[in-house]
């Protein structure tokens, strides 16, 4: 039998473990599984999770990007349970040009805005659908699926892991609020100098609203003037849902703070592909930065079919 060890059970471990065939002896290793929401220690739980293009991305990372689309797309109709659904997306952005939207019309009814439907100081806008998800429902969801399918579980903290190259590490703070009753949308506006505002409407009737990006910054503490901004930056671009730039107004459930793996573009962009290290046959998968749940099916099925290629070197009893 074929016996694969994943290590980590986020996102991205979990949907690699989901997409092998059945007659895997799959076992996933983690130091956190599904259910340990109480530290910040690992990212899917806190994550925006949703779906959204990275505009720098080669042609191997959009093709995944889109199958993640897709996927779940799909799990939106199948299981609903899941806490996927569909859901329409403004993005606004005050950089850049529309040539940077590789995804125009290749995401479901896609459209860029026409110029009197922009903010002041946009540059241009779009709106599409995609999807959002509660990040905790969905992965107890996902584990409980691969126990049931005959995935093992361990729990183990491994202290070294080899040949990283390029990965680092981002934090993002973030609050989540009650959402407003009629709120049902997902909103982004990027802007220079690392300006980022975000309001995602989640099916647990919570908004999401970011953001506060910080490179190389692994601080977990909550910033009172980064919560300030996070939510006037919300008032200014959307004051019919958020009618208050002051968090004292805001229905606050929580300050939403955690730290991602990043990987330097310069060095590579998501690094998925093969490498024998140490006589040992591995396939690296990171370096999605914050896209986790946006590449997660595209980036599952290379998975499969990196392991795949293994197979043809080895005898079927082989060991991953």
């Amino acid at each position: 039998m074929v016996k694969v060890t994943i290590l980590g059970a986020g996102v991205t471990g979990m949907m690699a473990a989901a997409s092998l065939p059945r007659n895997y002896n799959v076992t996933i290793v983690a130091e956190y599984l599904p259910g340990d929401y109480h530290t910040k220690e690992w990212a899917s739980p806190y994550a925006g999770a949703i779906w959204v293009g990275v505009h720098q991305s080669s042609p191997r990372e959009q093709k995944m990007q889109l199958q993640g689309l897709m996927g779940l797309l799909r799990l939106a109709e199948t299981n609903p349970e899941s806490s996927v659904r569909q859901i329409e997306m403004t993005e606004i952005m005050d950089r850049g040009t529309k040539t940077d939207v590789w995804y125009a019309e290749k995401v479901p009814n896609f459209r860029f805005l026409a110029q009197d439907e922009l903010p002041k100081g946009a540059l241009y806008g779009m709106k599409y659908k995609t999807v959002v998800l509660t990040p905790t429902k969905f992965l107890t969801w996902l584990y409980e699926r691969l126990v049931a399918k005959g995935v093992q579980f361990r729990r183990t903290r491994v202290y070294s892991l080899a040949e990283l190259k390029g990965l680092g590490q981002d934090r993002l703070q973030c609050v989540v609020a009650k959402a407003p009753t009629t709120y049902d949308r997902l909103f982004i506006r990027r802007g220079d100098r690392g300006y980022y505002s975000t309001a995602f409407s989640r099916l647990d009737g919570t908004v999401y609203v970011g953001g506060v990006h910080t490179e190389n910054d692994r601080d977990l503490s909550i910033s009172d003037e980064q919560r300030a901004r996070i939510c006037k930056n919300a008032h200014d671009n959307q004051p019919d849902v958020f009618p208050s730039p002051d968090p004292k107004d805001w229905p606050i459930l929580y300050d939403d703070v955690g730290v991602y793996a990043t990987m330097d573009r310069k060095i590579s962009g998501v690094r998925c592909e093969k490498e024998i290290v140490d006589g040992q046959r591995v396939v690296h998968v990171y370096g999605q930065n914050a896209g986790g749940y946006v590449y997660s099916f595209g980036l599952a099925r290379e998975v499969v079919k990196l392991t795949e290629d293994y197979l043809l070197e080895l005898p079927a009893t082989g060991r991953l």
